[in-house]
């Protein structure tokens, strides 16, 4: 045998033992998996996710085959059977979303039951708008206020209180199993948007999971939350948008939608820098209650400004003194893109 044929043959074998090795590391690890979800230490945050793939049926698969493969699908398939699972969103969908914390019925109907029991409530709602608004496809979601904010100081400084991991892990499960989003909601606190953002990011790379922030109860000491109403820059929501825009790219994500409440113009300083990102969809939602007519000019004032990509519109069930009905919701203009029900 020629020397060169000995290299050649030695290269093979070694290619092949470096392709069985991976694979074996990739059943017995989950921590070696290039997929794995790794959140911040239990006392600080959500604790462990990890993304199992379960074995094609069939022959078992050749370890040279993601090397020959020709497309993103055969070369990636766990990635492609997500995308395929969450088409486009916008500007062809509308979301109608039920928000809250599960701790709590006091911030909303995720307090009122079981993950669930609000994904088949908020089914038979989005199945409403679904039947009214015409060529728009409806898309139900649940929406998790992650982090709270507190009246007093906290242990972590922040001001700040967090939802468990098991329990945010659940309402991935749940809305993944249905084809629902999952918005993970920041309070912020007297903590920052970054340091928040870095805390569900793990979360974020799940392909139905999006993020809110809420400028309300972003304040710096002495101010506490709920005493005053606080504010967020457009270098926030930039930095945010940024971020998102790095984690769709480099994890082949569908593009994720950003929340922004608002009900006051100080809630968003400088909103009219805003720039846009590709692979990120902007929406401002109309936060706050009060009756109807109100609501529908502060809508049309905020769905209006120039950093609005898409509008949204909060429903408070328990304090508006005239709830508006679904008729009445897709009569605004714009369409809201988004209808959450708190």
């Amino acid at each position: 045998m020629s020397a060169d044929r000995r290299f050649m043959l030695l290269l093979v074998c070694a290619l092949a033992a470096v392709l069985g090795l991976g694979a074996v590391i990739d059943r017995t690890s989950p921590d070696a998996r290039p997929d794995a979800i790794v959140a911040p230490a239990a006392s600080e945050a959500p604790g462990r996710l990890a993304t199992v793939a379960r074995p094609e049926p069939g022959r078992p698969p050749s370890p040279f085959e993601p090397l020959l493969a020709t497309s993103i699908a055969q070369r990636f398939p766990s990635t492609a059977r997500a995308l395929a699972h969450y088409p486009p969103l916008l500007p062809d969908s509308q979301i109608v979303s039920y928000y809250g914390s599960p701790y709590t019925p006091d911030m909303g109907l995720l307090g009122t039951g079981d993950a669930e029991t609000i994904a088949a409530l908020v089914e038979r709602q989005a199945a409403v708008y679904d039947r009214l608004n015409g060529p728009l496809r409806v898309m139900p979601a649940l929406h998790l206020v992650y982090a709270v904010a507190q009246p007093g100081p906290t242990a972590n400084g922040r001001y700040l209180q967090y939802a468990d991991g098991d329990d945010v892990r659940r309402y991935i499960e749940v809305t993944q199993e249905r084809g629902m989003l999952l918005f993970l909601d920041l309070q912020i606190g007297r903590s920052s948007v970054d340091a928040e953002l870095a805390r569900v990011l793990p979360y974020l790379r799940e392909p139905n999971v999006h993020l809110a922030l809420d400028p309300e109860f972003a304040l710096a000491s002495p101010e506490v939350p709920g005493d005053a109403i606080g504010s967020i820059d457009s270098a926030d929501i930039d930095e945010a948008q940024a971020v998102l825009q790095r984690l769709v790219e480099r994890e082949g994500l569908p593009a994720k939608l950003l929340i922004v409440h608002q009900f006051l113009d100080g809630m968003v300083r400088d909103g009219e820098t805003i720039r846009r990102y590709p692979g990120v969809e902007l929406i401002v939602d109309m936060d706050g209650f009060g009756p109807a007519e109100i609501k529908k000019v502060k809508y049309e004032r905020y769905a209006s400004r120039s950093y609005a990509t898409h509008a949204g519109i909060k429903l408070f069930m328990q304090h508006d003194p005239d709830l508006m009905s679904e008729a009445d919701v897709l009569s605004l203009q714009p369409t809201p893109a988004l209808v959450i029900y708190q």
